[in-house]
This record gives structure tokens, sequence and C-alpha cells, in this order.
């Protein structure tokens, strides 16, 4: 075992041992620093000690090898740390385990607690999980708006003020957004904070950046006959789903989402299954003549009796709403423009969401003399003497009126756009 001073040169000079062997120079000053030299010619400075002192097992903790950063005085300075924390009883080579166990897991939390990586764990175990009727539209919500921003960031590094800056920006193109964007982006922090992955959320107390106040816009003659037209711009399927909106009143995934299966063409009826409606429960609406038109035009090159009404591929109903809603707008504009005469007084179609079509619906067929409870009916609206547990078996109440209904409602539209009464064959 050779000793002495550990310098550069010293270092550099040590010669080669023989092929298979290792060589030695352990430092005459600092006792357990030392370096070692390979067959190869590798030069790696250690540390030498024993926890406890003579009579317990040898250890040995490598530095790093000769050369930038590893010269001969900075090695020589760290040997002297891992030596004193030897002497004040701690073992360098646990210590080190220890580190590298403590990034390891700093590095998995990371990962598991990565905002894109965490999203898609809430849409999983909760989304999923409790079956949410809405969980497309909520996944929507942060593949739009959330997770462009805040990407792979670490949920435990969002911070408030950030948060309120995301938020005025979703404003700035839809305050609707905006509110739905604050709402799951804080239920995902709250889910975190239960189950033990935050301590605290961020957006705890937090309003929303706009008041949820109840939707009144109604659309009335000239504005729901531009909306037609202009639907006619979107090219299909975009222009009959907008139309069969405006013939039914119902939900907007829920015309999206229709399949052949739904619809009985000859008995001029489409029953939305339970799956699909927010309340749960089978809903049974009248094709008016004017919606079975479209229906049957969609349906008759359709190969799968089970196929969608509305798809640009075959495997899926249409999406992209927001960009969908965007053209439709410009559209509008556009027929406004250039024919200021035709629309009577109307100049601009301003403020309205295309669930606007679905209470046009309700208030219109109200203003043709229909009683309420017969238009909540056609709505799958489920309230007063229609609730309860008698409503499970109410599936064909109003049948009658509800048909009557829709068929005024669809005369009221056909003659509104002009559009004669297609025949019910």
């Amino acid at each position: 075992m050779s000793v002495g001073r550990i310098t550069t040169r010293a270092v550099e000079k040590i010669p080669r041992p023989e092929n298979g062997r290792r060589t030695y120079l352990w430092d005459s000053k600092l006792t357990g620093f030392g370096v070692m030299v390979t067959h190869t010619g590798a030069r790696s400075y250690l540390v030498q000690y024993q926890m406890g002192g003579r009579g317990f097992p040898t250890k040995r903790v490598t530095i790093g090898r000769h050369g930038a950063p590893w010269t001969a005085e900075a090695a020589r300075n760290h040997a002297a740390d891992l030596l004193q924390m030897v002497r004040t009883g701690l073992d360098p080579v646990e210590e080190n385990k220890r580190r590298q166990a403590e990034a390891l897991s700093q590095r998995e939390t990371a990962e598991l607690l990565a905002f894109d990586r965490y999203v898609e764990r809430f849409s999983e175990k909760y989304l999923d999980a409790n079956n949410l009727r809405s969980a497309d539209d909520i996944k929507s919500v942060f593949r739009r708006d959330l997770t462009p921003v805040f990407k792979s960031r670490s949920i435990s590094s969002l911070r408030r003020s950030e948060i309120a800056d995301c938020l005025d920006n979703i404003s700035g193109r839809s305050k609707s957004a905006s509110i739905k964007a604050h709402k799951w982006l804080r239920k995902l922090l709250s889910w975190a904070v239960d189950r033990g992955d935050l301590p605290t959320s961020p957006m705890e107390s937090m309003p929303p950046p706009h008041k949820d106040g109840q939707r009144s816009r109604v659309l009335r003659g000239e504005e729901l006959r531009v909306v037609w037209f202009a639907s006619e711009a979107m090219g299909e399927p975009y222009a009959s789903f907008i139309k069969l909106m405006v013939l039914t009143g119902q939900r907007l995934r829920e015309v999206a989402g229709i399949r052949r299966s739904e619809i009985d063409l000859a008995a001029q009826e489409w029953i939305i299954p339970a799956s699909r409606t927010k309340n749960g429960r089978d809903h049974l609406c009248r094709l008016s003549p004017q919606a079975a038109a479209l229906l049957r035009d969609r349906f008759s090159d359709c190969e799968s009796d089970d196929g969608f009404a509305f798809t640009t591929h075959g495997t899926t109903p249409i999406a992209g709403f927001s960009k969908l809603k965007a053209r439709l707008d410009a559209s509008i504009a556009r027929i406004l423009g250039e024919n200021p005469a035709e629309f009577g007084q109307l100049k601009a179609l301003d403020h309205w969401v295309f669930h606007d079509l679905r209470r046009s619906f309700g208030t219109g067929c109200q203003t043709l003399g229909f009683p309420i409870e017969h238009t909540e009916a056609c709505l799958n609206h489920v309230s007063g003497k229609r609730g309860g547990l008698a409503a499970i078996y109410q599936l064909h109440d109003y049948k009658s009126e509800k048909a009557a209904i829709f068929d005024a409602w669809g005369d009221y539209v056909g003659r509104l756009t002009n559009e004669p009464m297609p025949n019910k064959a």
C-alpha cells in the first residue's frame, strides 16, 4: 500500500497496474483519503472509513474520476467533509442511498403531480369512476383551457395569482368557459387535498370569475330564421345538426349523439336512452315531419343499424362545438351584412349560445298556447307531479300532447324559414 501526499502531479504519475489489478495511493495527511488507478488508466478519488472504529467493516465511497471537476484539491476537500460525517456518526454510504431514494421519490412525486398527468388521473378516478354524465364536457374544459397553460407543472407549484390570470384570459373568450374552468380546476385541487396529494388548495375560498346567473336569452322570429339559414353554410352534418336542435329543443349532446337505433322513422319517434339524458331517464320525443325528414336524409347512407346521424368519420359523433359556433356566428354576420332588409330590424345576433335554442323552443311552444307541463314534458324536465317514483313509468305520458307540440313547432319553424312541410312518407 503506497502512502504519500496526494497532488495532481502525484496522481498523474501513478503507473498503471497489471491487467486486472488496481493500484492505490493513500494520502499521508488526510487519513482515509485515497486515489485508485485501474489497468485501463482510470484514476478515481475515494474515501475509506470504518463506522464505529477499528474492528468494524471497512467501507468505501467513490468521490469521482480525476479531472474536472475533481482535481486533487477539490477531492481532498470533499473527502474531509465525508470523514467529518463519519466522526459525527453519519454513514456516507447510507446517506448517499437516502439522498438517492429521496431524489427518486421527488421525481416520482413530481411525475405523479404533473398537471397533465394529474388531470388524467382525476378523469379516471373521479369523473369516470362516478359516471358523471358531463364527464366529456369536463375533460374538454381541461383539454381546451387548462392543460395547455399548466402543462407538466406540478400541481403543488400552482399559485393563486397565476390561476386568476389564467381565468382572466379564458374570460376574454368566454365568461361561461371561465366559470367552468374555475369550477373544475377547484374541484381537481380539492380532490388532491382529500387524497393527501396536496396539503392545501391554492383555490380555497376563491370565488368564480363571474356570477353564474341563470340565462334568459330567447331567440325569436328573425333570430331563429337567420340561425337556420346560416347553418346551411356549415355543410353536413353540421347544418342538419343545428336545424335539429332548433326543431326538437333537445340538449346539444343529446342531438349530437343520435344513433340509428334510437329512431323509429315510421312512427316518427326518437327515444333518448337514460344513459344519454341529464336526469337519467329515457325520453320520448315526437319527430315533427321536418325533423323526421332531416334524419331520414342523414341515415340514408348509414351502413350500420346503430350508426351516428351526425359524424364525420363514422366512429364517433361530431364534436368541436366552440369552433362550430364561431363559424356559425361568422356566417350569421355575413348574411345579415349582405341582406340588411331581409331580417327586419335585426342587425346582429349577439350574446347567444347553442343552449339558448332549447330555451327558445320551450318559450316558443308556450307562446303557441301549449300548457307549461306539456312543454316541460317535451324538454324532459322533471318537476311537480312528474317527479318521484311515478316518473319512472311516465315515458309515454303526454304522448299525444307532446306530438302536437313538436308538430306545431315544426310547422312554425317551417313557416318562419319559408320551407314547405315535407311529406310524411
